[in-house]
């Protein structure tokens, strides 16, 4: 039997608890105690409850340090926030609330992330100070090949089957079978709010991000195999020593011939990037600036500049799983990544003490923008309202 009034059936159940919460943010004794006579009692939960630490520890919460009042209010003030939750959902299955367990969680320890200038401290935001988002109209994922314009399915798999073929499996498993131009580059545009990934005439991988475009053609032909990109693309290219792989970004030219990696190069970005998860890739711009790259590395470009420097690769690849995840990011760049995944439009003026705010952690990116932007309020110290198609994000 589970302790009265409690009923825990998954992981995301006790991190909707307030006793576990408390337990996993202050770790006293006492609740070491109530925990181990917990799992003695319910042995058949010590897997869920496992599950549950492992999500909340994988914050590392722990290397960081904060006085005990300072973490009693960030405890009361998610508290609140998931009882207002379960209050709202009533009517709803218990089983719909834990799917958003995650992200409370995530905005409380993200709290304790909370930095100005690298150093904690409290948010201070003037009254006049706030930023507006708009939620944007829908639109298609499309795949135009020669004269025709294809609807693609959010989230479906492309892959070309040779012979100018190419399968389209959508995310129940429905396969419908296409012809591509021959002889043609193809265009895979993805609208912001929209992510699918690719299957390449020689079977490189390719991962799609929100407002991503992907020119492709239908079969590679002749000494190299070239693809251009404007967006996010995460790409494992399969290996060929004789005919290398170039992607085109934005002004540089990455070259490998078998490796995976990351590239960042929006149109609305001063910055470009490319991350390299394993293999070896060298990168040129049309400056002719060259660096070479290895895996666990990050190349920034800036016009026609190059910086290189090591990084956690996880931080850049995380979206691929439905992450973000990021260290001392200002405020207006989350909302940025925030509003191509969600396909809203933040205010972008950087005259927003707002947006001095710094971050790191991670942000688990659930269906509902409503619970991500809950978690966005509890980070920075505001309070978030959603009108229709409009945010506003102001001073608690």
């Amino acid at each position: 039997m589970t302790d009265k009034n409690q009923f825990f059936e998954s992981a995301q159940d006790f991190l909707l608890d307030e006793k576990f919460i408390r337990w996993r943010l202050f770790d006293t004794e006492e609740s070491n105690e109530y925990w181990r006579d917990f799992l003695a009692r319910n042995p058949h939960l010590r897997a869920d409850v496992q599950n549950a630490i492992s999500r909340f520890d994988a914050i590392k919460i722990n290397q960081h340090t904060l006085p005990d009042a300072e973490k009693m209010e960030v405890y009361q003030n998610v508290l609140v926030k998931i009882d207002r939750y379960k209050r709202n959902k009533r009517r709803e299955l218990s089983r719909q609330i834990g799917s958003v367990a995650a992200v409370f969680l995530i905005g409380l320890l993200m709290v304790l992330y909370v930095t100005r200038d690298g150093e904690p401290d409290a948010v201070e935001v003037s009254a006049t100070d706030a930023i507006v988002g708009e939620t944007l109209p829908d639109e298609e994922i499309y795949l135009l090949s020669g004269d025709e314009k294809i609807s693609i399915a959010h989230k479906a798999h492309i892959g070309l089957t040779g012979e100018g073929k190419v399968l389209v499996t959508d995310s129940s498993d429905t396969r419908k079978e296409l012809r591509l131009a021959t002889a043609e580059i193809n265009r895979l545009v993805v609208p912001y709010g929209k992510r699918t990934n690719v299957t390449l005439s020689d079977g490189t991988e390719v991962w799609l991000n929100s407002g991503t475009r992907l020119d492709f053609p239908t079969e590679f032909v002749g000494d190299t195999r070239e693809i251009h990109v404007n967006g996010e693309i995460f790409i494992d290219v399969v290996h060929n020593p004789d005919i290398p792989f170039i992607v085109h970004a934005q002004g540089m030219g990455i070259h490998v011939q078998g490796t995976s990696f990351n590239v960042s190069a929006y149109n609305d970005d001063h910055k470009k990037t490319v991350v390299l998860v394993n293999g070896k890739v060298h990168v040129e711009t049309e400056g002719k600036e060259r660096a070479e790259l290895l895996p666990n590395e990050k190349i920034e470009m800036m016009g026609n500049e190059i910086t290189k420097e090591p990084v956690d690769v996880s931080e850049y690849i995380s979206w691929t799983k439905g992450i973000l995840q990021f260290d001392e990011a200002p405020v207006s760049e989350i909302l940025k990544k925030i509003g191509r995944y969600y396909n809203v439009q933040f205010d972008g003026n950087p005259g927003i003490e707002l947006n001095e705010i710094s971050c790191s952690g991670k942000l688990f990116l659930s269906n509902n923008l409503d619970s991500v932007m809950t978690s966005m309020s509890v980070i920075s110290s505001t309070v978030y309202k959603r009108e229709n198609n409009t945010i506003h994000i102001t001073k608690k």
